[in-house]
């Protein structure tokens, strides 16, 4: 069950990979981004690109929360997503481990 206190170790390498992760996605969506900009020929193309954006930036935000009662779960979905692999997390408690692994597979 998630909720194991973090140590101080952990919380680093729960920060390194979950803003490694948040970057990795963020540059996704800029660069979809600057190609729709560019295919861009009318005022309604403008729309449909804000539409993208406002799509992807609920989707972000539901899914990358950094509170620590929440993490486990962020990253058995990342993981699920391939977004992150396993060993990224190498130094977290097997405890926690195992409960993303197992949402991971869900």
């Amino acid at each position: 069950m998630p909720g194991a206190p973090w140590k101080d170790s952990e919380k680093k390498i729960a920060r390194r990979v979950f803003e490694a992760a948040l970057q990795a996605e963020l540059a996704e969506v800029m660069a979809e981004f600057k190609q729709r900009a560019a295919r861009a020929i009318n005022p309604d193309d403008m729309w449909e690109i804000q539409d993208y954006l406002a799509h992807a930036q609920r989707q972000i935000d539901a899914k990358y929360d950094y509170r620590y009662p929440q993490l486990e779960f962020v990253f058995g979905r990342l993981l699920r997503d391939k977004r992150i692999h396993l060993q990224d997390l190498h130094g977290l408690a097997e405890e926690k481990l195992e409960t993303i692994r197992r949402i991971g597979s869900l």
